[in-house]
């Protein structure tokens, strides 16, 4: 019997039953879609770290203090500074969480005290108005920058410049409101106010810096500044006192964790492919047990085992491969539909390919048992059957 006397008799086996092989193939189409759309979801999710990540730059790096007795001081920030060559910038910052009134509305925000080259280390531009300057911090000029979200929440898209806000009950004025920037690593300076070091530390009550941004002059001298960083504060306060950590170790770690989730999404999205994989099989015994008498007269009028074995391997197999390109064009409309919602997703060839390939390997896999069944039947037990 030719291949294709083989490959024809498996389609009419199919088409004989067009609702019950639907059906069968909607397993498969629901598996391979869930495959799409889920690894979809956390390849977005880790090109959004990324993308943000490079957004503020790879030669960042950031310091804390991990010892109690250990202070950590402007003056010392200087100096760090005037000791590292390969060090273009350097921030010291203050947190301050502060209660922020305005036309009698309050609420919690969490508010950063920085220096005046906020915007060209960490890259965020100033999106009306402008930031403050050296002299004003050095004077410790009441002024604030809003984060985009804050100023959203607080004057519902009015323009908030040369408005007055207060601080813990201090009266604060608005001199600009920063781009819309994102969630980072839980941060989001979207729902942050800017205010000057000084003012931050005169709120606080401290001399104290929390800690320190820097921006090393490229990223092949990051763990040259590190390193450098590291030795300055251990020959003062002894071994670990300080943590420098940069934004290439954060980005390399939080990539392995999104790919990790990625996996794990289609992972458990394959777990669906294999119960249609499971159905197909249930399906295609029932087939067999269905044709007996049409296997037993094929193989009466000179049909192979392997023939009849063949045929039903290649039902089987189609099953899937049609579920599996149904499901490929389900999967990109999910993606898409959830991409609308909000989170950013993105399909990549590769998530598709083995989507499909896997298809099609349950397909051979399931349809093993029912074609070996079918082609170890009897001829004369086969025909006997009704």
């Amino acid at each position: 019997m030719r291949s294709i006397d083989v490959l024809r008799i498996s389609v009419r086996g199919l088409t004989g039953n067009k609702m019950r092989s639907a059906l069968t193939m909607l397993g498969v189409i629901i598996g391979v879609a869930s495959v799409i759309a889920l690894v979809s979801i956390g390849e977005g999710a880790r090109r959004d770290v990324i993308e943000n990540f490079e957004s503020i730059g790879t030669n960042i790096l950031r310091m804390y203090m991990q010892r109690w007795d250990a202070r950590l001081t402007l003056e010392q920030v200087n100096n760090i500074k005037e000791r590292v060559p390969d060090m273009e910038m350097i921030m010291p910052v203050v947190s301050w969480g502060a209660q922020v009134t305005y036309e009698g509305k309050q609420r919690w925000a969490s508010t950063m005290g920085v220096t005046p080259i906020f915007p060209k280390i960490r890259e965020h531009e100033v999106y009306i108005g402008r930031f403050f300057t050296d002299v004003e911090m050095e004077i410790a000029r009441p002024v604030c920058v809003l984060g985009w979200q804050v100023a959203q929440d607080l004057f519902a898209g009015r323009n908030p410049v040369g408005k007055t806000i207060y601080l813990d009950q201090k009266p604060f004025q608005i001199i600009g409101v920063l781009e819309e920037k994102g969630q980072y690593l839980g941060e989001g300076i979207d729902h942050m106010i800017v205010v000057p070091l000084t003012c931050a530390q005169r709120g606080r009550g401290t001399n104290r810096v929390d800690e320190v941004f820097m921006k090393a002059s490229s990223k092949d001298t990051v763990p040259v500044v590190k390193v450098t960083v590291e030795r300055i504060f251990e020959s003062k306060y002894g071994p670990n006192s300080v943590y420098v950590w940069t934004q290439q170790e954060m980005l390399d770690q939080l990539q392995e964790a999104t790919r990790t989730m990625t996996l794990m999404l289609g992972a458990i999205a394959g777990v669906s492919l294999l119960v249609g994989g499971i159905g197909v099989m249930n399906i295609m015994l029932v087939a067999v047990a269905e044709r007996t008498r049409e296997i037993g007269l094929r193989m009466a009028v000179g049909a192979k085992r392997i023939h009849v074995m063949l045929q039903f391997l290649l039902e089987s197999a189609m099953l899937c491969s049609l579920g599996g390109i149904a499901g490929i064009a389900l999967g990109l409309f999910a993606s898409g539909m959830v991409q609308r919602m909000g989170p950013r997703t993105l399909v990549s060839p590769t998530s598709i390919g083995v989507a499909f390939g896997f298809a099609v390997l349950v397909g051979f896999v399931f349809g093993v048992y029912p074609a070996y069944r079918a082609s170890r039947l009897a001829p004369v037990e086969a025909l006997r059957s009704e």
